[in-house]
């Protein structure tokens, strides 16, 4: 027997009934008819615009605050069209466009008049280069709907925004023209629509979350350093799933000017006076294929220090205080690893291992450095990544595979977070978690019905995005197994806390110290019952080996 709890959002659209009256609400720009979702019992607005069409004459711009009002009824039934990317396969279902600066607003239907309830805004991960809101990991029915079942409802939204190239260009003709970073610039101008506009939905302005994971908590991590941490009231409280601002690359022009160059050339804008200018001038289905951030040597297009609105590097803001002093929740995965190491039998030996850690892309460490490293993680598999597997080296993915895995894990995630939480903590009430379930495989069929599946590959482990599903209470992908959805129960109402009051505790939860309640930080782990459920840890884990990285995260350039 299946329930309507059991279907994804794009089937139980489908197959609802027609509420009799469509739900509507009016912006300072207008009135949006959206959808009613009787299963749920919620209002859907999707694909609302929140800044101009980015094509033509605003691409390369800075995003542009909507300039237009109307006395009709707008529709807002559907996602909007994914930013350009080069994966349109599984990003563009509803479409791919430069007119792509939407958001999604998910609420409980019947708020009392008055009422304002908490928001929380998902920016979605994809390397910074792929990804759209409208992927159905990223369905906050599930999410919202646990809001209001413990009794602390909340509205969810989330929101499309440029990518790759598309966001992030930069050349000495782009940071001259100041139209840098625009991604984050795009995620600001969809949180001032959300200060002028959520309370109409019945969301509270003044008690609004940033929310991501991936490349999405790069960009919250960022966004807490943008200006030197003003928030402009804009947010106040964050959420970071896998990532930190310090995580990503910042290459300046003598990365990014002979890939813009080439830009330039293949659009035939060399000779231009203003060769910025005439990229705008390109038609969008010409200038797309020279994007493609696949195309592009190194990790791909990230943002920059631009003085402005990065006005340094990550780790100086963070180490100078210079970031927004608000409540974080933030974590990682036990085998963050095994998404970035070389699976294909490539690291056997020490030989092996020193080359890639002395020439990989972005790492930029001297040859001393990379022996230290070494000696900091030696060839033990016991105590690799993934994590508990013993003296198992899975071999077939390289001899050294679980060595080379934790360390860099270390490098782009746990070094990381152990480095912002020391410091977030100094000015705010800040929780970590590490998260320690193997997430479940859907092998399901196409109308999820009969959910079976599987644990993800041993190698893998308790792999990057493993938490993802817990936290958005899908059983889509959380899996049918009981312990697993208490885990997901567990973690949705501890979220949804946090997004309520700054503090993810409440009654029938496991205790979640402050991070700055123990000497070496406090850590909770998260896991089903059957691994023996949550419990607090000192954040000491591979101790040495994280301190020594976060030193060289001011080099993560190409």
């Amino acid at each position: 027997m299946w329930s309507w709890t059991w279907l994804p959002l794009a089937l139980i659209l489908l197959a609802s009934p027609i509420a009799a009256t469509d739900p509507t609400v009016t912006v300072l720009n207008g009135t949006y008819s959206g959808l009613y979702l009787p299963a749920f019992d919620q209002d859907l607005f999707l694909g609302i615009p929140y800044a101009q069409d980015t094509g033509g004459q605003n691409r390369f711009l800075v995003p542009q605050a909507l300039n237009e009002t109307w006395a009709d009824v707008r529709t807002a039934k559907k996602y909007g069209n994914a930013c350009p990317d080069n994966t349109p396969d599984a990003d563009a279902v509803y479409g791919m466009s430069e007119n792509c600066l939407s958001i999604n607003v998910i609420r409980p239907a019947g708020l009392e008049e008055g009422q304002k309830v908490p928001v929380v805004l998902w920016i979605h991960g994809g390397s910074y280069q792929v990804g759209t809101s409208a992927l159905p990991n990223y369905n906050l029915t599930y999410l919202v709907q646990r809001s209001v079942e413990i009794g602390k409802p909340i509205i969810g939204a989330s929101i499309n925004y440029r990518k790759g190239g598309w966001g992030m260009l930069y050349s000495i003709e782009v940071q001259g023209s100041g139209n840098t970073n625009l991604s984050l610039r795009d995620m600001r101008k969809a949180l001032a629509w959300i200060s002028e506009n959520i309370s109409a939905f019945g969301g509270d302005p003044n008690s609004v979350t940033i929310w991501g994971e991936s490349a999405g908590s790069f960009a919250i991590g960022q966004l807490l350093m943008t200006y030197g941490g003003q928030t402009s009231n804009l947010f106040h409280r964050s959420i970071q799933e896998s990532g930190s601002a310090s995580t990503a690359w910042y290459n300046g022009s003598s990365w990014y000017q002979p890939i813009y160059d080439k830009i330039v050339a293949q659009t035939n804008c060399s000779s231009a006076i203003d060769t910025l200018a005439c990229l705008r001038t390109i038609p969008y289905q010409t200038i797309y294929p020279f994007m493609d951030s696949s195309k592009v040597d190194g990790p791909g297009f990230y943002p920059t220090v631009d003085g402005d609105i990065m006005p340094n590097y990550p780790t100086q803001l963070l180490h100078s205080g210079r970031f927004a002093h608000i409540p974080h929740l933030y974590g990682t995965n036990s085998d963050e690893g095994t998404d970035n190491a070389p699976a294909d039998d490539v690291i056997n030996t020490d030989a092996d291992l020193y080359a890639f850690l002395l020439n990989s892309t972005g790492f930029d460490f001297p040859p001393a450095t990379v022996r230290e490293i070494m000696r900091l993680y030696p060839d033990d598999p016991a105590l690799g990544i993934p994590l508990n597997t013993g003296s198992e080296r899975f071999a077939a993915e390289g001899y050294q595979y679980k060595r080379i895995a934790a360390i860099l894990g270390d490098v782009f995630y746990h070094a990381p977070r152990l480095d912002d939480a020391r410091h977030y903590a100094q000015h705010s009430p800040t929780f970590i978690y590490r998260f320690n379930t193997r997430p479940f495989v859907n092998n399901t069929n196409a109308t999820f019905t009969d959910l079976t599946g599987s644990l993800a590959p041993a190698y893998k482990g308790v792999e990057h995005f493993s938490e993802v599903a817990f936290v958005f209470a899908n059983p889509e992908f959380v899996g049918p197994w009981p312990e697993y959805r208490e885990l997901s129960r567990q973690m949705s109402a501890q979220w949804i806390n946090f997004i309520s009051g700054g503090d993810p505790n409440g009654v029938g939860l496991p205790v979640w110290p402050r991070y700055s309640e123990g000497v070496n930080g406090l850590n909770l782990v998260l896991q089903t019952g059957g691994q023996g459920g949550s419990y607090v840890e000192e954040d000491t884990y591979r101790l040495a080996g994280r301190e020594y990285l976060t030193k060289w995260a001011r080099r993560r350039h190409v």
